[in-house]
């Protein structure tokens, strides 16, 4: 059976830490939602939009 990930773990994945999902999701429900949250849609797209850290240091190591 398959899964869905979570929008946490797609953060995770990027290389983002819990601390910087939770800033996102409460300035995105604060900003868009009033306070509820109606999708997470935005949260898979911020996600999906980023780079993985992890790798954007390796690249910026093997340029300098």
């Amino acid at each position: 059976r398959v899964r869905k990930l979570t929008p946490r773990e797609c953060w995770r994945l990027m290389g983002f830490s819990d601390e910087d999902f939770d800033k996102a999701s409460k300035a995105l429900n604060d900003t868009f939602y009033n306070g509820k949250d109606k999708s997470s849609s935005q949260l898979y797209k911020q996600a999906g939009n980023s780079i993985v850290v992890d790798v954007l240091m390796a690249i910026f190591k093997n340029l300098f």
